[in-house]
């Protein structure tokens, strides 16, 4: 199975991570009823976690660790793409260097929190996009018309080829 790589907001993981996990939970309140036991309560599902660890490889290691932290230190949401699932909003909440980092080796952990629980967030805000890419692209992975990507992104010239590094609006 291929699956496509990782990214958040304009970084993407040059190899996916080697661990990567994502928690599902439901929020279960239970209230203790007089003479009765107790009632369970199904509050909906809670925010998505996701955790993992990976390796920067190479001679350009460290400056894919600096590009990663500058992604961090942003803060805010962001369009997160895990490898077999749906983007959606996410936060990145932790960034650790694991270790000392090694020559042509870098060992790190993240963290990122779903921005809305039971949201999807299918991709909402803006995309950097890559060499090749075209608006239809980006309306069929978001699941939106030409009309709204058209209406949203008037700084585009040419809907059928965008240029490496330009801005794509989601509505």
């Amino acid at each position: 199975m291929n699956l496509m790589g990782m990214r958040f907001r304009d970084f993407t993981w040059p190899h996916n991570p080697t661990a990567l996990t994502l928690a599902l939970e439901r929020n279960v309140k239970e209230t203790a009823l007089p003479y009765r036991g107790s009632r369970l309560e199904d509050l909906g599902e809670a925010k998505r976690r996701i955790t993992g660890e990976g390796y920067f490889t190479g001679e350009d290691c460290g400056e894919q660790w600096r590009q990663l932290q500058a992604v961090f230190r942003r803060g805010g949401p962001g369009s997160l793409q895990l490898p077999g699932q749906e983007p959606f909003l996410a936060v990145m909440d932790s960034l650790k260097l694991l270790g000392a980092p090694g020559e042509e080796l870098i060992h790190y952990s993240f963290g990122f929190t779903e921005h809305r629980a039971g949201e999807d967030g299918r991709g909402r805000g803006v995309h950097t996009a890559q060499a090749g890419e075209s608006l239809w692209d980006y309306a069929r992975r978001y699941e939106r018309t030409m009309e709204e990507m058209i209406a949203a992104n008037p700084h585009i010239r040419d809907i059928a080829v965008l240029g490496a590094g330009e801005e794509v609006r989601v509505p």
